[in-house]
């Protein structure tokens, strides 16, 4: 289970991981913030990296103070959906099969056992028409 920290302990961490003093973290200072400050999460390179796009509202590819502070929330929110995706993902090839979809639906909230149901809500959320549905998916079906 992660902890939330607080602004002061958000900025005390953001101080030590900006280690030019610029005001601003790469990808790659975030990286090692997480790994760091939040070791369970580290294997969790798909809930970062949407942790990481989300907050980063700027849209200038780093993280100020005040995006690392939602960054934070952020990676807390991504990794418990991530743990689900994970449960739905039996094969862990990071992608859910229709199979595996039909399996564990009712993780996702999604009623109904009918094939065409199924078949309909999988459909939905494959907003590519991939055949599988990806994390970036599964978060955005997640997200409504």
């Amino acid at each position: 289970m992660t902890q939330k920290l607080d602004r002061a302990q958000v900025k005390k961490v953001f101080d030590v991981f900006d280690y030019n003093g610029n005001g601003i973290l790469s990808l790659a200072e975030i990286d090692r913030a997480v790994i760091e400050l939040y070791p369970q999460l580290a294997k969790d390179k798909p809930a970062i990296m949407r942790a990481y796009k989300a907050a980063d509202t700027s849209n200038d590819g780093f993280i100020d103070f005040n995006e690392f502070g939602r960054l934070t929330d952020l990676l807390h929110y991504y990794h418990e959906l991530y743990k689900k995706f994970q449960q739905l993902d039996i094969d862990g090839d990071r992608r859910i099969s229709y199979v595996e979809f039909k399996k564990g639906h009712d993780l996702m909230g999604i009623k109904g056992r009918s094939e065409k149901v199924l078949k309909a809500a999988f459909d939905e959320i494959d907003t590519n028409h991939g055949g599988y549905i990806l994390f970036d998916e599964f978060c955005t079906y997640a997200a409504k």
